[in-house]
């Protein structure tokens, strides 16, 4: 589904480019963590192992939302309680932020 809406998007003219919808993803991420860094933004090693999983998650989802806590791989990981005991009452936000980044 996620390579379909790259190859709309090319089709479309949107994208000068056709390339897998994962790699746009991860230069994505990339990108918008450099940003988060440069402002000063620090994540623990968890949240970033977090924010890789909701990452993946996007890529072959498209987005992600609250409930998605409640399936694999999150659930495994403690889930949105887990979730939200990392990012406190930045969850929410920041969820919108990275559905916004990464699957623009």
């Amino acid at each position: 589904m996620a390579d379909l809406v790259s190859l709309v998007r090319f089709a479309l003219r949107q994208e000068g480019e056709l390339r897998p919808h994962r790699e746009q993803v991860d230069q994505r991420f990339a990108a918008w963590l450099a940003k988060q860094e440069s402002n000063g933004r620090k994540f623990t090693e968890e949240q970033r192992q977090w924010l890789e999983t909701i990452r993946d998650h996007i890529a072959t989802s498209l987005a992600i939302e609250k409930g998605d806590f409640e399936y694999v791989p999150f659930e495994q990981r403690g889930g949105l309680g887990k979730a939200t005991q990392l990012f406190g009452k930045e969850l929410g936000p920041l969820l919108n932020e990275l559905n916004e980044a990464l699957a623009a």
